[in-house]
């Protein structure tokens, strides 16, 4: 660099020195202040040669230590000399704390346990016994940049007009000697009264793109914290802000989110019923245009809806299916052979097609035409098309014969007699009744009383008795043994 006949000497960067770290605390990069917008910064670990790093480094704080590291400036080609030294100083935790930091009005007056304070205020502490009182700090209002420095006496000011109503204000202190007793205390200057935040609006988005970042501060500077905390990328909500100072109303702030799908759903109809309307405006809000506009009642198609241009969805395509009319018109059923340990009825629809629903007696429809465990008795099934296209069929006195396992004598008007009832039917059907040692003891019919568990006039015990019941099934004569009980 040549100045008025002689060559000037390009001068060094300033800095910050001594910078002070506890120990395994975290580093930041070094810095320094170049003299000239056009300087380049050159950092060494020595004061001549040694190692160039090839970016400002980060100290090591593992060990306790002192470290030097130098910086340089060159402008027009030239580089400074001799190179600044930074020293940096990893320090032990020697047990020294801040005290009671805390926020004050501009009285003097604390607010303990409360982190608000006036428009003119700041923070005050109190000194770890034995050690200087020599702080350093910076403080950030809203998060903006950090204003720092040094200071011996232990309170603070924040002067107006930094600070405003609604700011938020955060101050980061320590002995600057011993970085290990670092403090952050965070204070709210009160809302005026009645005051109500507001915010910008933000632009719809598109479902699932990106969300936005809900603002930490309204459009006055006030911050708090928002209701749900975050957006939610799928679905327009309104999001409630609720400020950290008294006195300030709630805000909110809409985030719209525009789906990417119509919402249509694919339906069925039955042939030849009424066409229902394919709207232009989907269930999502989308507005948009069909590719055919009435449906065909009688065909089975695909119909294709397209958005109107500016809106997030993209087309959808949806099926309608035709079914077929009156295709159920009867049904037929087989029960398992009488006295079967597990009594089946199954339903066969006769008809051309569809999906049905059946219902045994008042309980609930299944798509599955067997009923299983059914219990002796008449029965009525009913059958039913799914989609409704056919009249319900419903048919009574379906027969599933088995036999009580016990009855009880009591003549209290329930089970007083025992006897298989469903083949009342059958008035040649005979049942014979045994003791548990083979006595013959009754003959029964099942179209009469039934027995009512005495012999020759005399009640007898309770017991496990046997029978044989001989009838006729689907015109085959048969037999069937088993055992019930008798309990009084």
């Amino acid at each position: 660099m040549f100045v008025s006949g002689i060559y000037a000497q390009t001068p060094a960067p300033s800095v910050s020195t001594p910078i002070y770290y506890c120990q395994g605390s975290t580093a930041i990069a070094l810095t320094a202040t170049p003299t000239d917008p056009s300087a380049t910064l050159r950092w060494y670990s020595a004061l001549t040669g040694g190692t160039e790093f090839s970016s400002a480094p980060i100290p090591s704080t593992t060990s306790v230590a002192n470290t030097s590291y130098y910086v340089t400036q060159t402008i027009g080609g030239l580089e400074s000399t001799p190179r600044t030294r930074i020293e940096v100083r990893v320090l032990a935790d020697n047990g020294s704390s801040i005290l009671d930091l805390k926020c004050f009005k501009l009285s003097g007056t604390p607010r303990t346990g409360s982190p608000e304070i006036g428009s003119e205020s700041g923070f005050s502490w109190n000194n770890t016994p034995s050690v200087s009182n020599q702080y350093s700090y910076f403080y950030t209002i809203n998060e903006g940049t950090p204003i720092d420095g040094s200071r011996v006496q232990s309170h603070l000011y924040i002067p107006q007009p930094q600070l405003q109503p609604g700011n938020e204000i955060t101050l980061t202190l320590w002995h600057t000697d011993y970085p290990c007793d670092l403090s952050v205390q965070t204070c709210w200057v009160p809302c005026p009264n009645s005051f109500t935040p507001t915010f910008d609006p933000v632009n719809p988005i598109c479902e699932g793109e990106p969300a936005p970042v809900l603002p930490k501060y309204s459009k006055e500077g006030v911050s708090g914290t928002w209701n749900p905390p975050t957006v939610d990328n799928t679905i327009t909500k309104n999001y409630v802000f609720t400020p950290f100072g008294s006195n300030c109303s709630k805000g909110s702030l809409i985030v719209v989110v525009n789906p990417d799908s119509p919402g249509f759903s694919d339906f069925t109809i039955c042939s030849g019923s009424s066409v229902p309307n394919l709207d232009s405006t989907s269930p999502n809000g989308v507005t948009g245009s069909w590719d055919e506009d009435v449906v065909d009642n009688l065909n089975s198609a695909d119909y294709t809806f397209t958005p109107d241009s500016g809106q997030c969805a993209s087309p959808q395509t949806i099926n309608v299916t035709v079914i077929p009319s009156n295709t159920l018109t009867d049904f037929t059923w087989t029960v398992t052979e009488a006295f079967a340990e597990n009594q089946k009825i199954t339903v066969s629809a006769t008809a051309a097609g569809g999906n049905y629903l059946y219902q045994l007696d008042d309980g609930p429809f299944q798509s599955n035409p067997v009923f299983e465990q059914v219990a002796s008795g008449s029965h009525s099934i009913t059958v039913t098309d799914e989609a409704g296209c056919s009249a319900p069929i419903t048919k009574d006195g379906i027969l599933v014969v088995n036999f009580p396992k016990y009855f009880t004598p009591n003549n209290d008007g329930f089970n007083d007699t025992w006897n298989v009832s469903e083949l009342s039917s059958q008035p040649q059907a005979y049942i014979h009744i045994f003791d548990r040692y083979g006595k013959f003891l009754k003959q029964i019919s099942p179209n009469a009383n039934g027995w009512n568990g005495s012999y020759n006039g005399y009640l007898l015990p309770a017991d496990d008795y046997w029978f044989v019941i001989h009838y006729k099934e689907n015109n085959i004569d048969k037999e069937f043994k088993s055992h019930f009980s008798l309990k009084r």
